[in-house]
């Protein structure tokens, strides 16, 4: 009597998982098939897979297109404490659980507030911290893994005064060397992170000059050298730094209501302007909306009074010019919702938190995300349908809306920091 033992099945299984994690083409095919939040917990299985998956190579293969928005960070407007954020899930259908409530990857007294969202990164500050004692952060919220900027400090050769200066400076060497006098006003600090183009990052800074008045100065962080230094003279400008949209290798900033776009090239670095789109028909015209969503930019006019019409610009890849991509007509949205209605004047109560982009050949999908009092509503920019996201518990007044400088987009990135 033969008795028969199930484990050839068993062996031939080991030996096959064996010789698929042996084959690195092979491991690599079936890694980049996985969902992010797998890799992340596999990044823990081997160093070799450890090595595999944080390869910048790695995260290009798995998407070489823009990712579009999976989540919206919105502040919570509660004043004079830590800050805490709500997170907003914007698919329709897997749903991505909450990455945060407050920002805790390292201690800060006062918290960590959210400056800009770039391409699946965060660039973050302490929040009520003196400009001197202010702190500033590169964190990828998918990974939960961050880094801390230095000070910035401008250095030049000719003098053997030192300072405070950045980990790149050698005391050692022979050259000598001054601290330029540089003012601790910062007006606004940039991300410019592009995954498609290189892993790294440049922190692009605007402060106050000090050698011109009513003047701002440049100074540029790229991580790859892990330094400030200082580039092109002084300038003026009358656009607000403190929110900036980083698209085809170029930080922006715009004056919403004069449609002024200054412009900073992080590679050629250089500044320029961009073209504005062509005046409103008709009087009352304003931006709405300026950002990026899967390598393209747009900017939204929004046509008041009533407001319940607008149009979606989008700007040429070579940058010569925007088009209406989208004509967007309202009344129908809007009609459903009375509570948008103001009772004192003929305007509507709405403000744009995004404008999310399908995925490549996907136009279908393009949609924006609207605030009306006491909500968050996804409409369809193809075929004006719509409906609501989720309540927005903390607006208690009617009418009120949350200030739309505390709306971030969250894409997942596996990128490293």
């Amino acid at each position: 009597m033969k008795l028969r033992i199930k484990i050839t099945k068993s062996a031939k299984q080991t030996a096959s998982a064996e010789r698929v994690s042996s084959l690195d083409d092979l491991l690599l095919e079936i890694l980049l098939r996985l969902p992010i939040r797998s890799l992340i917990r596999f990044k823990c299985v081997s160093k070799r897979w450890l090595s595999l998956i944080t390869n910048p190579r790695f995260s290009i293969l798995r998407n070489p297109n823009p990712n579009p928005a999976v989540g919206l960070f919105l502040r919570c407007q509660v004043f004079g404490t830590k800050p805490d954020y709500d997170y907003i899930h914007l698919g329709t259908h897997s749903h991505t659980n909450p990455p945060f409530k407050k920002l805790r990857f390292t201690y800060e007294p006062s918290g960590i507030y959210i400056l800009q969202s770039c391409n699946g990164l965060l660039l973050c500050r302490s929040f009520l911290a003196s400009q001197s004692k202010r702190k500033y952060y590169v964190y990828n919220p998918t990974t939960k893994h961050f880094s801390t900027l230095p000070k910035t400090c401008l250095v030049t050769k000719t003098s053997n005064a030192v300072h405070e200066m950045s980990p790149a400076f050698n005391p050692r060497q022979s050259a000598l060397y001054k601290v330029v006098c540089v003012s601790k006003i910062i007006r606004g600090m940039s991300l410019a992170f592009d995954p498609a183009s290189s892993p790294h990052y440049k922190v692009v800074c605007i402060r106050d000059s000090e050698s011109a008045r009513d003047h701002y100065e440049i100074e540029v962080f790229p991580s790859e050298t892990g330094h400030w230094r200082a580039v092109g003279d002084p300038f003026l400008s009358n656009v607000c730094f403190r929110n900036s949209v980083y698209w085809n290798g170029t930080i922006h900033w715009i004056s919403t209501w004069e449609f002024t776009i200054l412009s900073f090239n992080v590679y050629q670095e250089t500044r320029g302007t961009m073209p504005a789109p062509a005046p409103p028909p008709r009087e009352g015209g304003r931006v709405g909306y300026f950002g990026e969503s899967c390598g393209h930019l747009h900017l939204v006019a929004v046509y008041e009074p009533p407001g319940d019409r607008f149009d979606v610009h989008e700007m040429k890849s070579d940058c010569s010019e925007w088009f209406v991509k989208y004509r967007v007509d309202a009344k129908q949205v809007f009609a459903a919702l009375p509570e948008m209605r103001s009772d004192w004047d003929d305007f509507y109560a709405f403000s744009i938190f995004c404008l999310v982009r399908g995925k490549t050949g996907q136009d279908n999908d393009s949609f924006l995300v609207l605030q009306t009092p006491g909500k968050a509503i996804r409409f369809n920019l193809v075929d004006g349908s719509f409906d609501k996201i989720c309540d927005l518990e903390d607006s208690q007044e009617h009418g009120s809306l949350r200030n739309l400088e505390h709306a971030f987009q969250y894409v997942e990135s596996l990128c490293c920091v």
